[in-house]
């Protein structure tokens, strides 16, 4: 894939045309809403503007029919609106007023509600939350927009272990988000163990997060939605980003096949740690590897992660489109050690996730149209421990994790009229789930636990969208069946929202999830402490479906510069287990049930100004579960609880430069206290000092010459280098015969990452 993405590279290269400015195309206008003309726009040169609904209500443009520029373009819709055009780079621009007051608006389902949510790139509708991570200002501490660290920026969004892919979302754990990529379900979404992001930000895409009302057609877990949608366009010319920080060097590729019928896209990304260990790569990997045996990486003890995709764009004709996308994450683990008695040690791992998917959109009328999605996708962990006594006397560790993901989606949108929208559809999904924990030395091998489940889910969904006046309502309903488990699950989605003045929106909604696929722990002793988890899948007497339930009320507060946006929520989850994995002792297989319960509120507050911008955040949480003979069976916190989070950050442009600054608190994490013989006493009720960090980020954007824009950026994680505890956890120790029935702890101390350091240059033409 790389030789392949090179090869092109350098023959594209050679095509560049430098002629973006003198290139022009034919319009003509008479008196046409401002909406159409940069549609229009957008799709003859290939170009993406930026804006809030809002602003364009009611501006018309005419131009005779003749040839323009984008900019002879651009230049007409400034003069004959009162919209000023900023040019961010040779794609993206951003459509402003050029006055203070907005007209008075009642917003719409499909409307952005609040345009530059945090920074300019991100913008919120009343349904979701949209990253467009090419366009996005800087935030603190993020290097080079990574999503998912976007992400947790905002309020109701955790990282306890601060790393990037391990988001807590409203009291929920990492594996019961979706990620999604072009319909490719992701099961790994992180590099280096989850700190940085496996999602490349510099493909040319759309991000959309939702976190409540949350439509139908989307289910499979019970906590957020990540989409990422890579572009459908057929770009007419070839565009090209590089780019290059203290971890990897990336590469995105886009270029027209056939003229306005097939186009290609290709990214890939490489670090390369295995032969340069930079500060950045030091700090993270003391960090992941605290309380382990790895600590010298070298060429020789390697550390690796790479991600690949490509896309292929089909347009039979105005109304049939076509896409073929793949993609390949990839982390390897490979280290060496040699003991004071001269034992050989050697621990590999390899962590991949690859797919594909099909899209087939058809729009049979203006307001019918179908959408056919066919994906796979294989998730697989690979990790072994072997131990060298003499040249023929050994002792090892295996663990295999394997996931197979597959099915076909066909979704219908219907315009019924001018104010009422009916989605429908129908889903056919397969799970293939295995695990396998082998422990062998010269002499025999000993299966410590084998299983492998599967099944299958057919699933219907219908989400209707009406408004009147003031009024919205969006009413649905998915109903899942699950085959081999012979149960199901009916899950209403209702959201209300009325503008109740011309600042003022208020929302209420509700939604049921369900989830047969969950992440539990393993707790045997390996060197791996952050990869102790397996995907196992929901079974008729093991691990039960989970099930959640969430109510949130909320509003949002905007008038010239201020935006106040606050929603309080309360959450119920039912079928989460408490599981360990005692492999010595066949009689401790013990699975505790129970459920929980998540309450909480998330505030943001943002003042805004052509060239700064203020916000903070804040988010109370309160979650708690029981387990069926644990604590008495009485509530307790959940590992991940910090009941309060505060964030204070700041923007500045200052002609090509550009600052961000942010200072980060919460609460502790909850642990629990164990007596002097290392039995457990109480579950999670002592509470970890505070969290505090402060971050900063920048870039200088250069002057665009020839038609090439570079940009040169930094950010430092923990600025103040504060060293501070994370978590508390608990290890099963085996040193004496009782331990095998009685279960004897000892606690682990894992700290924060110290000051961490980044710098990246970004370059495209």
């Amino acid at each position: 894939m790389k030789y392949l993405i090179s090869f092109f590279c350098v023959v594209v290269f050679c095509q560049i045309s430098w002629s973006q400015k003198s290139e022009r195309k034919s319009f003509v206008f008479t008196v046409t809403p401002v909406q159409k003309v940069l549609a229009e726009v957008e799709e003859k040169f290939d170009v993406k503007y930026s804006y809030v609904d809002s602003i364009a209500v009611g501006k018309k443009i005419t131009l005779p029919k003749a040839l323009y520029s984008l900019e002879e373009i651009n230049n007409q819709i400034s003069e004959q609106t009162t919209l000023s055009i900023v040019k961010i780079d040779n794609r993206f621009y951003s459509i402003v007023q050029q006055y203070q007051e907005i007209p008075p608006k009642i917003y719409t389902l499909d409307d952005v509600l609040v345009e530059a949510f945090l920074a300019k790139g991100i913008t919120k509708t009343s349904q979701k939350v949209v990253l467009y991570p090419q366009i996005i200002q800087t935030l603190p501490g993020v290097t080079d927009a990574d999503i998912l660290l976007t992400l947790q920026q905002l309020p109701g969004v955790k990282s306890p272990n601060e790393t990037a892919s391990g988001l807590h979302v409203r009291g929920g754990s990492p594996d019961q988000n979706l990620v999604l990529w072009d319909g490719i379900r992701l099961y790994h979404p992180g590099h280096l163990f989850g700190m940085i992001s496996a999602i490349n930000p510099n493909v040319n895409q759309t991000v959309n997060y939702y976190n409540q009302a949350v439509n139908p057609k989307f289910g499979e877990r019970i906590s957020s939605v990540i989409d990422v949608k890579t572009s459908d366009k057929i770009s007419e010319k070839t565009f090209i980003n590089a780019g290059l920080n203290a971890l990897n060097a990336d590469l995105y590729l886009q270029t027209p096949l056939i003229k306005n019928k097939l186009g290609l896209q290709l990214s890939g990304r490489k670090s390369f740690t295995e032969w340069l260990q930079s500060p950045t790569f030091e700090q993270l990997a003391k960090k992941v590897f605290q309380n382990t045996n790895f600590k010298d990486f070298s060429n020789q003890n390697q550390f690796q992660f790479q991600d690949y995709s490509a896309k292929l764009n089909y347009k039979l004709n105005p109304n049939s489109e076509y896409s073929l996308t793949a993609l390949w994450i990839d982390n390897n683990l490979d280290f060496k050690s040699k003991s004071a008695d001269s034992e050989f040690n050697k621990q590999t791992m390899s962590i991949s996730n690859f797919g594909f998917s099909f899209n087939w959109k058809q729009k049979f009328s203006k307001r019918f149209e179908q959408k056919l999605l066919i994906f796979y996708s294989a998730y697989d962990f690979d990790y072994e421990k072997r131990q060298q006594h003499s040249d023929v006397t050994f002792e090892g560790y295996k663990k295999l994790n394997r996931l197979i993901d597959s099915g076909t989606e066909l979704n219908y949108s219907f315009g019924i009229n001018n104010r009422l929208k009916w989605d429908f559809g129908y889903q056919f999904l397969g799970n293939d789930v295995s695990h396998l924990f082998n422990s062998y030395n010269q002499n025999l091998g000993v299966v410590l636990d084998l299983k492998h489940h599967y099944n299958v889910s057919q699933v219907g969904y219908s989400f209707l969208k009406y408004e009147y006046q003031k009024w919205n309502l969006q009413v649905g309903m998915r109903y899942a069946y699950y085959v081999q488990l012979k149960k199901n699950s009916f899950e209403p989605r209702i959201m209300v929202q009325r503008q109740l003045s011309e600042s003022l929106i208020g929302q209420l909604s509700y939604e049921g999830k369900s989830q047969v696929l969950s992440q539990i722990r393993e707790d045997f002793a390996n060197d791996l402490s952050l990869e102790n988890y397996v995907w196992v899948l929901a079974g008729k007497d093991s691990y039960p479906i989970q099930r959640a339930n969430q109510c949130t009320l909320g509003f949002i507060f905007k008038k010239n510069s201020w935006l106040l946006d606050a929603g309080a929520y309360y959450k119920t989850i039912k079928g989460i287990t408490s599981f360990t994995f005692d492999f010595q002792n066949q009689y401790d297989y013990t699975i505790h049930q129970g459920n929980g319960f998540t309450k909480g509120v998330d505030v943001l507050l943002q003042k805004s100004a052509s060239d700064w911008r203020a916000w903070m955040t804040y988010t109370f949480q309160d979650s708690q579960h029981k387990f069926d003979g644990v604590n008495q069976n009485e509530y307790f916190q959940m590992n991940s609880n910090s009941k309060h989070a505060l964030n204070f950050s700041f923007y500045k442009k200052w002609k090509s430069y550009n600052l961000a600054l942010g200072w980060f608190w919460h609460t502790g994490k909850p642990y629990s206290s164990i007596n002097e013989t290392g039995e457990i006493i109480s579950y999670n009720s002592e509470v970890l000092p505070d969290y505090h960090r402060l971050d900063i980020s920048g870039f200088y954007q250069f002057k665009d010459k020839h038609d090439w824009n570079y940009k040169v950026g930094f950010s430092v994680y923990n600025l103040y280098n504060r060293h501070q505890i994370l978590s508390k956890e608990l290890e099963r120790k085996y040193t004496v015969i009782g331990d095998f029935m009685t279960a004897n702890y000892t606690v682990q101390n894992y700290y924060s990452l110290g000051i961490m350091p980044n710098v990246f240059i970004r370059m495209n033409f």
